[in-house]
């Protein structure tokens, strides 16, 4: 499935417990779902019977950063996807600097050119291990707030916003497998009309 559902935009998710314990890990099961409100969907695996560590924290707290990952945050995005005990920051284990959050506890990753802060509003099980728990969980979020290098907000003459430019914004998506591709690489295609 994930051969064929590619390429697939990463979230790079920030969480808090209510311990203060600060997570940071990518995820590739993402997407913008609706624009009134702002709001993005995450499906999230569960490991050996019991939520992840970003799935708990959200639970609890009801808070999430996603930060974007562009092609100079790649190793560290990678290095974060690693298994780490909760006691352990994915922050500090693979030094990303962090930045704090406008509206919500969880930081952003400081070198991110773009990202969201969100809050939970669902919470969806999905499917049923062996051990009677979910196989995933979508997370559905609303999206609190934007923040956005400023190099990539560009305006036409009467003021407009102008679509991002995919080239600055260096995005990395994920293929199956190991396999990432970046937006390097684009065409356009005129929206058709429907015949009279």
């Amino acid at each position: 499935m994930t051969d064929l559902v590619a390429p697939r935009p990463i979230a790079w998710v920030s969480t808090v417990d209510g311990e203060g314990r600060r997570n940071l890990a990518p995820f590739s099961y993402f997407q913008a779902v609706c624009s009134s409100p702002p709001t993005i969907v995450l499906g999230i695996s569960w490991q050996a019977g019991r939520p992840k560590h970003t799935l708990a924290n959200i639970l609890e707290t009801g808070e999430l950063t996603i930060s974007h990952v562009s092609e100079p945050l790649v190793q560290a995005m990678n290095a974060s996807s690693a298994d780490f005990p909760p006691e352990i920051s994915e922050w500090d284990a693979c030094g990303v600097e962090a930045a704090p959050a406008v509206a919500v506890g969880p930081a952003r990753v400081a070198a991110a050119r773009a990202g969201f802060e969100c809050r939970l509003t669902h919470a969806v099980p999905l499917g049923t291990t062996r051990q009677g728990t979910p196989s995933s969980t979508l997370v559905i979020a609303e999206v609190v707030h934007v923040w956005l290098a400023t190099h990539l907000a560009q305006r036409d003459e009467r003021g407009h916003l102008l679509p991002i430019d995919p080239a600055s914004l260096a995005g990395v998506g994920r293929l199956g497998g190991t396999g990432y591709t970046t937006t390097a690489g684009q065409f356009e295609l005129a929206r058709p009309v429907a015949p009279k």
